[in-house]
């Protein structure tokens, strides 16, 4: 029986725009995603927490501004997965 890893990628609702738009816009601040992209804090906390765990994106705080401000970038994992989304994507 196949293993699908993929699944993983399933498990919260936005995972996979939330690496799309990383991909297309390098490091941002967690306020982008809502502002901007209008995903909901609700599902973006839990995709966040559980790409990190599976490596594909890093988040680090930049205390050089105030507030501070969460940012979030793509791992070179993340990246690997995001480029074959995208070409996904644009068959799609």
């Amino acid at each position: 029986m196949t293993d699908f890893k993929i699944a993983a990628l399933e498990k919260h609702s936005g995972i996979l725009r939330l690496l799309l738009i990383l991909k297309e816009n390098g490091e941002i601040n967690f306020q982008k995603f809502i502002d901007v992209y209008r995903l909901y804090p609700t599902s973006l906390y839990p995709a966040i927490r559980h790409a990190e765990e599976l490596g594909i994106i890093s988040v680090r705080v930049d205390s050089s501004s105030y507030p501070r401000k969460k940012m979030i970038k793509l791992t070179k994992k993340g990246e690997k997965i995001a480029e074959h989304l995208k070409a996904i994507n644009d068959i799609l």
